[in-house]
């Protein structure tokens, strides 16, 4: 799962910052969902999750410390995770080792300080991709659909109340519509024609029937 957060204005929140949080599952599902879930607060914290770091900030630290002047291998997720566990592995281990030579040697509030700072500080969590050969070395896809949000807000601007924070459920359908290669606004027609017919928007299997990747969603909505 990928997950990015951005700030957001409430005008009843007691606090300056609220914050914006989008959900994805990962580019290999079957069934792709992108979640839009305004939070009072900014903890990431999920039950059960293993912090996976990008490896995407640890290259951008680095290329912004320089002074102005990957083949898509179809494979599968178990030759996937020993490729790494067998090349990118030892990799790792000498980059971090390179870090913590040189870091001594660096004046801490530098920009190339701050970039061996950051990637030693988060050393563990940009390992855990060693873990699994279905996770990803970036966070580029959550930080992309977050750009979503981040556009709209510059023109709707805040909130007045949390009930209307929460109405991002639409942006969660229209970006899920798109990762199915759907039309999102015959499928936002579609859902608002058909769901007022349902005798009750509590059955699960009944409800099922309307997510964009089932045969006739697919059919009615490309």
């Amino acid at each position: 799962m990928h997950a990015d957060e951005t700030t957001y204005r409430v005008l009843e929140s007691e606090t300056v910052k609220t914050f914006y949080w989008t959900f994805l599952s990962d580019k290999q599902a079957k069934k792709p969902i992108t979640l839009y879930h305004h939070d009072p607060h900014r903890s990431g914290q999920l039950a059960q999750a293993t912090l996976v770091g990008c490896w995407a900030h640890v290259r951008r630290k680095f290329f912004e410390a320089v002074p102005p002047e990957a083949s898509n291998k179809s494979i599968s997720n178990q030759e996937r995770l020993q490729l790494r566990q067998k090349k990118l592995a030892p990799l790792m281990e000498e980059f971090f080792d390179w870090c913590r030579k040189h870091k001594t040697m660096t004046l801490p509030n530098s920009k190339l300080g701050k970039a061996f700072a950051y990637s030693l500080n988060h050393e563990t969590t940009f390992k855990h991709v060693l873990l699994d050969g279905r996770l990803v070395l970036s966070n580029n896809l959550a930080e992309r659909a977050i750009k979503t949000l981040v556009i709209g807000r510059k023109n709707w601007l805040f909130s007045q109340s949390f009930n209307g924070a929460k109405s991002s459920i639409i942006l969660s359908l229209i970006e899920t519509a798109k990762r199915n290669d759907l039309d999102p606004e015959k499928y936002l027609k579609y859902l608002l024609y058909k769901l007022p017919n349902e005798s009750t928007l509590t059955d699960k299997e009944a409800l099922s029937a309307y997510l964009p990747w089932t045969k006739q969603v697919q059919a009615s909505c490309r």
